[in-house]
């Protein structure tokens, strides 16, 4: 394997635990082997804490996969071991219309606003013969 060992503290069942956080909807960021740290947000700065010091789960980062704004998305993905568990899961899930979908909308509104007849324009005098 080229990168053998590589991602090993992410993969390995006897540190994965206290090295990856699994991001999952309306719940609080909490990782370790035995469940006893977090995330928290403290201002704009992400920190690691331990709970039962003080610090409860209410206290700790709720993920919400379904903000508008993407900065806390932003936040999450710059989480990097070993300052931060790697998060693992789904960052950001927002519904929106699809390229496809604004396409054909913009192309109805232009046609609602200039309807074309194609074969006027054939027929318009501004044509010439090539010969």
């Amino acid at each position: 394997m080229f990168n053998d060992g590589a991602f090993e503290w992410g993969t390995n069942r006897d540190t994965k635990a206290d090295t990856v956080v699994e991001l999952e909807h309306g719940k609080p960021l909490i990782f370790g082997k035995n469940r006893d740290k977090g995330i928290r947000l403290n201002g704009m700065q992400l920190e690691v804490v331990e709970l039962a010091k003080g610090i409860q789960e209410d206290d700790l980062l709720f993920h919400d996969e379904k903000m508008q704004e993407p900065s806390l998305a932003y936040l999450l993905s710059r989480m990097r071991y070993p300052e931060f568990p790697e998060p693992i899961g789904v960052f950001r899930a927002v519904d929106r219309p699809r390229y496809e979908e604004r396409l054909n909308q913009q192309i109805e509104e232009a046609r609602a606003k200039r309807p074309g007849n194609l074969e006027a324009l054939f027929n318009s005098g501004d044509t010439w013969d090539v010969a």
